[in-house]
């Protein structure tokens, strides 16, 4: 499903002000003039001169649009000498066209004007100094999930995840009890975001538990009705018991991977590649598979229970091997390897680490990690006595059960609003 959509949409030449020959390279928008046509504004400063209150530093905040089942984020970047200004459009397509995202639609055109539709009948005269033919996609949030037997199975899993890294898709330290984070900006150790992709692995019910309760306050202090309809879906029968024991696998997709895959960045040339690409498999789908192809490479191997040192041994010994000219069968290299998997045992991947070249410690975990997942090497910790590392094997992301089997494909936004019009009439 398409669980964020992040768009950014250019102001008119019209409405700028500046060198709008320079193929928008630079220029600014009038803030005042988009006050007046219903943006809310902040100021930096506040002076009193003659009786007047004077504004300075003018900036617009992130706003929020109401829809019939959520709510859009909007934010107009007001334009400077290195960049032309725009307005950012984000929010869940899911939450729109049904008001939870919990599951929802993979359609890419259907989720896009979801956003755009939002935007223009909230916002009709600000959407007039736009120019919508030269959008452009900032970032697509894919996921997908996994259903697991029990809370306690969802919950050993997230905390081996905690612990994968493979190639250039690194975890970040920052971490809730339910959730694991990769590419994400961290605190703990400067870690900067990734510029392109940003993954997350976690566990749907505690979210959505958390979303309804903030959206019982909301209801309660604003009393209004798009709130009421947003808890009425989110704890609808089907929905609780889709998110119940499941686990979502989250890629965050940013440009610099698009252009790697060959998927355009402009809007109407981002929905037709899309729907072109549907013809031979699930575009969503594709860049996800993208996305998480190193973390999930690292659960492949034999399925060796880690913590029993004769099935390491076997396993290693299977694999590599020799048979001298005098037709005798030494292992020389497997019981190298074994040692060092017992050192990652007794002492932890970091420690290990430290204790040799950075080059051989690599090359050893590849060799190793072609027979025993690296999900189970990066999880061994001094003093562990835990089995939860093979549960990884249960991890098993069924794209044809995305949905409950009454599932259907929600109705654009424009036809559900003109339908609910009607109604009211």
């Amino acid at each position: 499903m398409i669980d964020l959509l992040r768009i950014a949409i250019p102001f008119d030449e019209v409405f700028v002000v500046g060198d709008t020959a320079s193929d928008r390279i630079s220029g600014l928008i009038d803030l005042k003039e988009c006050n007046l046509r219903g943006a809310k504004l902040e100021s930096g400063n506040v002076t009193f001169n003659d009786g007047q209150y004077d504004f300075e530093s003018l900036r617009h905040p992130y706003e929020s649009l109401p829809s019939s089942w959520s709510t859009l984020s909007f934010k107009i970047h007001a334009g400077g000498s290195t960049y032309w200004p725009f307005i950012e459009i984000k929010a869940s397509p899911a939450k729109l066209l049904q008001g939870h995202n919990v599951y929802g639609s993979d359609d890419v055109r259907l989720c896009v004007e979801s956003l755009v539709t939002t935007f223009n009948m909230g916002m009709p005269r600000l959407a007039e100094m736009l120019d919508f033919r030269s959008a452009e996609i900032k970032q697509i949030d894919c996921t997908f999930t996994a259903h697991l037997d029990s809370e306690a199975d969802a919950r050993n899993i997230i905390t081996v995840l905690r612990n994968l890294s493979s190639g250039q898709t690194r975890s970040s330290k920052s971490a809730h009890e339910t959730t694991a984070y990769w590419g994400v900006k961290s605190s703990n150790d400067g870690q900067k975001s990734s510029r392109r992709k940003q993954l997350k692995a976690y566990l749907k019910h505690f979210e959505l538990q958390h979303q309804i309760k903030e959206t019982e306050h909301k209801l309660k202090i604003t009393k209004k009705d798009v709130y009421k309809r947003q808890l009425e879906a989110m704890t609808a029968p089907e929905v609780l018991a889709f998110a119940q024991n499941s686990l979502r696998f989250e890629a965050s997709i940013l440009p610099k991977t698009f252009k790697r895959l060959g998927f355009p960045t402009h809007v109407g040339d981002f929905v037709r590649h899309c729907e072109n690409l549907s013809r031979r498999c699930c575009p969503i789908q594709y860049l996800w598979d993208y996305a998480w192809k190193d973390i999930f490479k690292t659960f492949e191997g034999k399925q060796v229970n880690i913590y029993n040192d004769d099935d390491v041994r076997a396993a290693l010994r299977a694999e590599y091997f020799t048979v001298t000219k005098t037709g005798k069968t030494t292992y020389s290299k497997a019981d190298r390897l074994f040692r060092f998997v017992r050192s990652l045992k007794h002492e932890g991947w970091d420690e290990v680490k430290a204790t040799m070249p950075e080059r051989t410690f690599y090359r050893t975990i590849s060799e190793v990690s072609s027979v025993i997942p690296k999900s189970y090497l990066q999880n061994l910790q001094a003093s562990a006595s835990s089995n939860v590392v093979p549960l990884v094997r249960f991890v098993n992301v069924d794209f044809s059960k995305q949905h409950p089997a009454n599932w259907h494909e929600p109705k654009p936004l424009h036809q559900q609003l003109r339908q609910t019009m009607r109604l009211a009439s």
